[in-house]
């Protein structure tokens, strides 16, 4: 028999998609709820670049194809985490707007800064704001482009909306000069929330995050930005 009358061959049955995730598993919404936890606390303790999908369904105890098929890839589910807690920066935002920021208006200053740092320093005390809080310090802390996205997403506007009250209350300070304020007054509140050195250095006798400091610590930082006048 020659090449041209060689029967073709029958094509193989080709087999049906198998989905990676179990239907039974991907209906259950605590093991999305698991995951976003288990990657939130993750990302607090290592920061991101340090985790893997694999940690965040281990410790989920869910399969790793389930963290892809809710958030998509790593860079996705850390924007979910912020996106799930933007009920903190919306406060922020809003109590910013709130003030009179008349220069008339002599407590202006020290009611913005309150304004910014109070729901920071509030929300430590539960297990979840207190990984949240150390989230976002280490974010702002990381130099990788996932965590500097995310800063610019989420706290950006926060900043701008801080600069232009600021600038209102007190109208005599260059607006640049109001700028590095801010980033001095960053600094101090992600140590505040975030480190725990003052317990070393105290020997034990405070704690990180203490809200009994909380007046202080308003005080200390309107204190540089009424320095600016």
């Amino acid at each position: 028999m020659t090449d041209a009358q060689e029967k073709p061959r029958p094509r193989r049955r080709a087999k049906p998609a198998r989905s990676a995730v179990a239907p039974d598993a991907a209906a259950r919404p605590d093991r999305r709820a698991a995951i976003l936890l288990s990657a939130e606390a993750l990302f607090a303790e290592r920061g991101y670049a340090a985790v893997s999908v694999r940690d965040i369904a281990t410790r989920a105890g869910v399969p790793i194809a389930l963290v892809g098929y809710y958030f998509g890839r790593k860079p996705e589910l850390f924007g979910t985490i912020f996106e799930h807690r933007q009920i903190y920066i919306r406060e922020r935002i809003a109590r910013i707007e709130a003030v009179d920021c008349n220069p008339a208006n002599a407590g202006a200053v020290e009611q913005l800064v309150r304004a910014w740092a109070e729901p920071v320093i509030s929300m430590r005390g539960s297990e979840a704001g207190d990984v949240f809080a150390l989230l976002v310090a280490r974010t702002a802390w990381d130099p990788g482009p996932e965590a500097i996205e995310i800063i610019k997403r989420f706290y950006d506007p926060l900043a701008r909306a801080f600069f232009g009250a600021m600038q209102q209350a007190i109208p005599t300070c260059a607006p640049d000069r109001i700028v590095w304020a801010y980033e001095y007054a960053v600094g101090a509140l992600l140590m505040y929330v975030g480190d725990k050195r003052i317990e070393r250095l105290t020997e034990g006798r405070a704690a990180s995050a203490d809200p009994e400091q909380c007046e202080d610590f308003i005080r200390f930082v309107t204190a540089g930005f009424e320095a600016l006048r």
